[in-house]
């Protein structure tokens, strides 16, 4: 099968990281078709992207800071017409971008519908203090009632490296705009009986002071998702 790729960053006030990353994206990942979609930003980000050109880059604009499972939800909307592959990624570096190619590599090599990048699966006990002990545990915990309701076999539900087949994207009817798509797309794509197969990916954390946004709270909304909407 041939297989067109595109990669989808949604970016929220990413000033200081966004050119680096999209420019390193649509350089390496040439084919593919870099989707990078812009929440509504109030910093500079937009004017760091403007700066780029590249043939393969794809800017889109929400007026107004709508959520991350909105500004995923949109870039979707462009890639189910022009690729039949969609990977996820962040603006904010805390993915190696290098590690992206392992995506590619395992559609290309393998049979499958969906894969997962897990920063989990090879991660130090140095690392995992450097996220911060709580915010380990809670991604644990979270995946793991995920894996109990839905079950899959994941070690890290809310990584921000997703990726499945275009072909499913109108039968996941996906419809949430905050941090709670990171279940409802695992949620969709089991109702739809997709295996998510998971590959370790490098991860480089950083703290709400140099710009981290998923927070306590949005732990809390992901929980209530999947106690409420387990069916």
């Amino acid at each position: 099968m041939s297989y067109k790729f595109s990669i989808i960053i949604p970016c929220y006030n990413e000033e200081n990281t966004v050119f680096d990353v999209v420019n390193e994206i649509c350089l390496k990942f040439n084919d593919a078709q870099v989707i990078v979609v812009d929440d509504g930003s109030t910093d500079k980000s937009l004017a760091e992207l403007h700066k780029l050109e590249h043939s393969n880059l794809n800017i889109l604009e929400l007026t107004k800071n709508q959520g991350k499972g909105k500004a995923m939800r949109t870039g979707l909307d462009k890639a189910k017409t022009i690729s039949n592959v969609v990977i996820f990624t962040d603006a904010d570096k805390e993915i190696l971008i290098n590690d992206l190619s392992k995506v590619f590599d395992y559609y290309k090599n393998k049979n499958v519908d969906a894969v997962f990048g897990s920063r989990f699966l090879n991660i130090s006990i140095k690392k995992i203090f450097q996220m911060g002990l709580h915010r380990y545990l809670a991604n644990k915990t979270l995946t793991l009632i995920t894996n109990m309701i839905y079950k899959q076999k994941l070690t890290d539900m809310e990584t921000a490296v997703k990726s499945f087949k275009t072909s499913f994207i109108d039968t996941l009817e996906l419809k949430s705009d905050g941090f709670d798509i990171e279940p409802e797309i695992v949620k969709a794509l089991s109702k739809a009986r997709v295996k998510i197969n998971e590959i370790p990916i490098n991860y480089e954390p950083r703290t709400s002071e140099e710009g981290k946004k998923i927070s306590f709270k949005d732990g809390i909304i992901t929980l209530i998702y999947l106690l409420k909407r387990r069916q």
